[in-house]
């Protein structure tokens, strides 16, 4: 399926997210990269911080990146830095895109689509887990 082919594609991939180490093994990060006014933004934000119970039981954490802004919507992040965030991420300024990145600090999924709760949870549940996280 979809989820499937999500998983393997990105799963080969690994892109250090520097900017957010202070998550490294503790908690994984959702982005939410797009322009303020558009509407994908603000649906995927709204799609995930509405299953509150399910971020936390997965160490999830749900930033939003807009224009030279970001934001945790769910979960503490400090000195969040949109620039370094669409850098290291490799996002144009204007282009909406989901990154899901793992506890290990690398990309586990990009979507140029809204992505449902389901498939999310879904990818993180079937992610392999390592020693650091069981600990």
């Amino acid at each position: 399926m979809l989820v499937a082919a999500l998983i393997a594609l990105v799963s080969s991939q690994v892109f250090a997210m520097d900017s957010l180490s202070k998550l490294t093994w503790k908690k994984r990060a959702v982005i939410v990269f797009g322009e303020v006014r558009d509407q994908r933004v603000a649906h995927q934000i709204k799609i995930l911080t509405d299953q509150r119970s399910e971020l936390s039981e997965r160490d999830l954490v749900v930033i939003g990146v807009s224009d030279d802004d970001a934001k945790a919507f769910f979960g503490s992040v400090s000195k969040l830095d949109a620039v370094a965030l669409r850098r290291e991420a490799d996002i144009k300024k204007d282009r909406f895109q989901v990154v899901l990145v793992g506890k290990d600090g690398g990309i586990k999924l990009r979507s140029d689509t809204v992505v449902s709760d389901l498939d999310m949870f879904d990818i993180i549940d079937r992610m392999p887990m390592r020693r650091a996280e069981r600990e």
